[in-house]
């Protein structure tokens, strides 16, 4: 205050005369008027906006050079090949629990074997997990190879009759495995098979 009281007492000072008095006593001085003086706050702002923006380039450089040289048109097919894949694969996964769930409830023997006479690309599971083309397969299966499957009550899958039609107790052929179990497994079922074709 003491320099500026003496630098005030000759009377008026330009602009000039006043900013270089200031800059021999050893003080930087500004034209606000011109817009040379910014608020700090608004400084810290405008260096964090800064700040983002240099990151942002940076990143998107990064990004760049992470795709030099490939083909766009590729990395969309590439894109669209493991949709449908994934497509496929969950698909499948559906289809193939219906199908447990189906010989499960149609009591088969053996669920793999019966699988594997099955149409699989015959059978649909739609996005809404309505099945097509599974029941009529699974009632053909229980008609027509009936060893594959025990009946509702736990019988032998012929409703007490053989394997050639009778009933078991007059010269049918039907298989009762040693020990008085019933066949589920692969090599009972064969054992079956090669009694039937044998008898």
């Amino acid at each position: 205050m003491e320099f500026l009281k003496t630098l005030f007492e000759a009377g008026a000072l330009t602009w000039e005369q006043f900013s270089e008095a200031a800059k021999q006593a050893g003080f930087e001085v500004v034209n606000a008027a011109g817009g040379a003086y910014v608020p700090k706050a608004d400084l810290e702002t405008k260096q964090r906006e800064l700040d983002t923006a240099n990151t942002t380039i940076r990143d998107l450089r990064e990004a760049a050079k992470a795709w030099d040289g490939k083909d766009p048109k590729k990395l969309e097919d590439d894109l669209k090949d493991l949709q449908t894949k994934y497509d496929t694969d969950t698909a499948n996964i559906r289809r193939d629990a219906a199908i447990d769930l189906a010989l499960v409830s149609a009591h088969a023997r053996d669920p793999q074997l019966t699988r594997a006479a099955l149409k699989l690309d015959e059978i649909k599971v739609d996005k809404d997990g309505k099945v097509t083309g599974l029941d009529a397969q699974v009632e053909s299966l229980k008609k027509d190879k009936s060893w594959l499957f025990e009946d509702a009550n736990g019988g032998d899958g012929n409703n007490g009759k053989g394997a050639a039609g009778g009933d078991g107790s007059n010269g049918g052929s039907g298989y009762h495995p040693a020990g008085g179990g019933k066949p589920n497994t692969v090599s009972d079922l064969g054992s079956a098979l090669a009694e039937h074709y044998t008898a």
